[in-house]
């Protein structure tokens, strides 16, 4: 899946690895668009996440009524004592639009519901330390105490800013936009013990950072084949440091491990089209895409440090399109997209050695549609079948990573460092969407399989890195994905301004590699949940329940994955909104965990010593005008 901010890359390192997070601000965001299917090929070659954008505030797109305008937000969470701060402002002259943003988040170690590491862990692992001044200088292994009620270094803190300026005139059928943003994070990772006792002991902290360009401008055309082109150009400096902080017998041991520098570009001009009064729309376009990846990993710890550098160059071009036919009832949608992506590892470029891959690839999707309003006792009846052959390249992390990664307490290694370069993922894959309205219930339905051939993930075995330490590889494996996603609405009391609505939920994938014949790795159970929601002009009250089957489905030995236990999440809400003279004040409520349950993600690499928070109350005010 890949991660967009305002249609271009998020210039981040959450494309790394799965427990590194995305450098954006929620609240700051307009909207989340999940594009799947053939709109997916838009953003890339992603074969079954799709693309993920996230719309921001950075740059105002539309003249605002009001010469002033803006929200700020504060807000308490008591499970880790947080405070955060968040806001933006728009001001207008005449045709020209000033937009400003800022966040601040300030949050302590979250508490949890037990123990930090679950029991099957600790008895595995036995995290323990040699201390060698202990045992009358003999040296002696001290068991590790494990962490209560508090999960020791999960503490965050965060500031962000922007500013922008757009040019709207109203006697041009044109858009500019160019904005500056800065992003700045600082936060730890709970402990994971490292497998050797003898090992360093102490904790990480990540810090990181990132500068932002962006530039967007858009024409549009009232008649003629086309209606709109847009162009984006964006760049991203990325700076990400992993500090460690030594404790017990390494206390004072500070030293950054592991630097990464990220400094990308992408452009991209998408042309907007229509024909046969919009029968046929679509649109078609260019991206290109530059970026160079710096890591400098520590190999021997102060005092006489030795560092190594690994150098990354990857080069993506893609021409894409997207078109979609209506007539009547029925709707055709057909994405093409073609990548040439070159990438190069040249760290040992003095030494007269490089080693790289290029090529081509290619995908494929295409959806039929068919909607209908009174089809027997329904009022609304919607049935889609998508069909998609998907070819994505490895990236130059897949191929050439080698170094150590605290976000997932893992040392990362490159699926080409073998000497057998990864092949390209290749899927085959197909959904069955069905959604159908009678009176006060909404139902939808949606069924898939892909099947892989190279399926690219990071394993976990001490036989394929050869026992290097606390290791996973990128490999590639035939593999399946097969699964359901349904929600049912019945909105059984309707008298406005008061509705009472209930929303039930479910979802379940099976993922299996095909070659070795084992379930893949962290993958996610299955999971249902209701919410019975009740609104009553202003005033909104809530309360889901979501439940997690135990992940029993792990790969066997050997392996250092395990199984985590079903868990049932209770959450309440509550907002209120007081509408005044020229702007709203909402004062919202959440209480989450309210059952204090020892709640373990399957998908996440720290889940045997990283709990989710436990029972926790949070208050806000928001103000908008």
């Amino acid at each position: 899946m890949r991660m967009l901010r305002d249609q271009l890359d998020a210039f981040d390192l959450s494309d790394m690895s799965p427990d590194h997070g995305v450098a954006l601000e929620p609240f700051l965001l307009e909207t989340v668009e999940v594009h799947r299917g053939p709109a997916s090929l838009l953003y890339g070659s992603s074969a079954i996440g799709g693309a993920v954008n996230a719309r921001s505030r950075v740059i105002a797109r539309e003249l605002p009524e009001r010469w002033v305008g803006g929200a700020i937000e504060n807000r308490y969470e008591s499970v880790s004592e947080g405070w955060s701060t968040a806001g933006w402002l728009s001001l207008r002259a005449d045709e020209w639009v000033f937009r400003f943003t800022g966040s601040w988040r300030e949050a302590g170690d979250i508490r949890i519901p037990g123990k930090a590491w679950s029991d099957e862990y600790e008895e595995l692992e036995n995290p323990s330390i040699f201390d060698p001044s202990a045992g009358g200088g003999a040296g002696a292994l001290i068991p590790l105490e494990n962490p209560e009620g508090t999960l020791p270094n999960s503490f965050h803190d965060g500031t962000t800013w922007s500013a922008g300026v757009s040019w709207l005139p109203s006697h041009l059928p044109l858009t500019l936009g160019v904005s500056y943003s800065r992003f700045d994070s600082l936060y730890g990772v709970p402990y994971i013990f490292p497998g050797d006792a003898t090992d360093l002991h102490g904790d990480y902290q990540l810090d990181l950072a990132q500068d932002r360009f962006d530039f967007e401008g858009a024409l549009n055309f009232e008649s003629g084949f086309v209606s709109r082109i847009e162009t984006r150009l964006g760049y991203g400096a990325y700076r990400h440091t992993e500090f460690f902080t030594g404790k017990g017998k390494d206390q004072g041991r500070n030293f950054a491990d592991t630097s990464f520098e990220k400094d990308a570009m992408e452009a991209r001009v998408d042309v907007h089209h229509r024909a046969f009064d919009e029968t046929l729309t679509g649109v078609i376009g260019l991206s290109a895409r530059h970026e160079d990846f710096t890591s400098i990993r520590t190999v021997v710890p102060p005092p006489g440090a030795v560092h190594a550098t690994a150098l990354l160059r990857s080069d993506q071009y893609g021409l894409f399109a997207l078109e979609s036919i209506r007539r009547g009832e029925w709707t055709a949608r057909l994405g093409q997209r073609i990548d040439y992506v070159d990438v190069l590892d040249h760290s040992l470029e003095a030494y007269g050695f490089n080693q790289g891959e290029s090529g081509w690839s290619s995908a494929t999707s295409g959806s039929l549609t068919w909607e209908r309003e009174g089809v027997g006792e329904l009022d609304r009846l919607s049935v889609s079948g998508t069909v998609s052959r998907v070819e994505r390249q490895p990236t130059a992390i897949e191929r050439y990573a080698f170094w150590n990664n605290a976000g997932i307490g893992r040392f990362l290694i490159g699926g080409d460092l073998d000497g057998t370069p990864l092949d390209n993922e290749k899927s085959f894959g197909f959904e069955l969407a069905a959604e159908a309205e009678r009176g006060p219930l909404t139902g939808r339905l949606n069924l898939y399989h892909y099947d892989f051939e190279s399926f690219i993930f990071l394993q976990e075995d001490p036989a394929a890195t050869g026992g290097f330490g606390r290791a996973v590889n990128y490999i590639g494996r035939d593999a399946t994905f097969t699964g359901f996603e349904t929600e049912l609405d019945w909105k059984f009391y309707d008298a406005d301004p008061r509705a009472l609505t209930l929303t039930l939920m479910s979802d379940y994938v099976r993922g299996q590699n095909e070659i070795d014949d084992e379930p893949l790795p962290r993958m996610p159970p299955w999971r249902a949940g209701l919410r019975l929601e009740w609104k009553d002009g202003p005033r909104v009250a809530g309360i889901e329940v979501r439940h997690a089957a135990a992940q029993d489905r792990v790969k066997p030995e050997p392996r250092r994955e395990l199984e985590t236990d079903a868990y049932t999440m209770v959450n309440a809400d509550f907002s209120w909104t007081f509408p005044m003279a020229n702007e709203e004040l909402t004062v919202f409520l959440r209480a989450t965990n309210l059952l204090n349950e020892d709640a373990r993600l399957s998908t996440s690499f720290r889940k045997d010593v990283a709990p989710l928070p436990g029972r926790g109350l949070m208050i806000g005010v928001l103000a908008e005008f």
